[in-house]
């Protein structure tokens, strides 16, 4: 143990006088005694361990660009990121929302969050947020045996272990068969304390979709039969906004009778949460994000390129 303990401390000693005195590898071997293969070892290690974790800001790269956006649509912030950088945009937009909450969240507050692929790989890039007390709330709920790390109530507690905060468990499933059986679920103490909760949280974060893609996070959650995801099509469903509400390309709410079944909050109710934080990315879910910004879901929006030069363009 002795031994696994100086191996740490030789660790943290080297990342810091790389990444904070900026010495060169050869310099930290002469001051360490060992050669500089041994150093670039130390340097590598550490960041497998987690002693050294880098966050890539992308954001701020087209000001002029994200200023038009929070005039047009009457935004309180807006992220646009380099998609010629040659890293995915899902994983740049996930890594600017996690720079986002870590340096505009306010401490003690309570954070609802959605689901979905883009949402899950947020947590990835949260560090340094153990001194800010937050809670995290699920949007929906969500059960089964498909794409788990997706669900809401599994993303808010991945949230809760990379920040030192708490996570709430919405254990119910996202849709269920019908309202008798949706009224009895929220009869249940559990249940209407955590959606409660949610409802009344400082700050939303979520992605959304465009329900009718091939491949879409709606498709492969397995939360809705062919009979749903038929009438999504028929009512022209262009907005995904986390299950709680659908709506058309006129922003109008459209599929209600598949919403009045989901377990979670309603999309008033995520309307009304102050601060709605909003991440994704892709060309495909381009008319999704204009119908979301138009019915007013939206304040904090961070985007791909692509999304941002189209929705300046209308």
């Amino acid at each position: 143990m002795k031994s696994m303990d100086m191996k740490r401390r030789t660790m943290v000693l080297a990342s810091k006088l790389y990444y904070k005195d900026n010495l060169t590898q050869q310099q930290i071997a002469q001051q360490l005694n060992v050669s500089r293969m041994k150093v670039s070892r130390l340097l590598q290690q550490a960041k497998e361990e987690g002693i050294v974790r880098i966050t890539i800001d992308y954001s701020g790269t087209y000001p002029g660009m994200e200023k038009e956006l929070q005039v047009k649509y009457r935004l309180k912030d807006a992220v646009v990121i380099d998609t010629s950088v040659g890293v995915p945009a899902k994983e740049q937009v996930a890594s600017a929302a996690a720079f986002y909450l870590e340096n505009y969240t306010k401490k003690r507050s309570t954070i609802a969050v959605g689901w979905g692929t883009t949402m899950k790989l947020v947590p990835d890039y949260i560090h340094q947020m153990e001194a800010y007390d937050l809670t995290f709330c699920p949007i929906i709920g969500g059960q089964g045996q498909r794409e788990l790390d997706m669900h809401a109530t599994t993303i808010a507690s991945n949230f809760a272990k990379k920040t030192g905060g708490r996570a709430l468990s919405l254990i119910a499933p996202a849709l269920v068969e019908n309202g008798e059986e949706k009224q009895i679920l929220m009869r249940n103490d559990l249940i209407r304390r955590v959606v409660e909760t949610t409802a009344n949280a400082e700050y939303a974060v979520f992605s959304l979709g465009n329900p009718l893609v091939i491949n879409s996070s709606i498709s492969k959650s397995g939360y809705f039969i062919d009979e749903d995801l038929a009438q999504l099509e028929r009512e022209g469903a262009v907005c995904d906004l986390v299950s709680t509400v659908f709506l058309n390309k006129e922003s109008g709410e459209c599929c209600k009778s598949i919403t009045d079944r989901c377990i979670g909050i309603t999309g008033q109710q995520l309307k009304r949460i102050p601060n709605k934080i909003c991440v994704v990315e892709s060309e495909e879910k381009k008319e999704s994000v204009k119908a979301a910004l138009n019915g007013g879901y939206i304040d904090i929006l961070i985007v791909d390129q692509v999304i941002a030069e189209y929705l300046i363009k209308q």
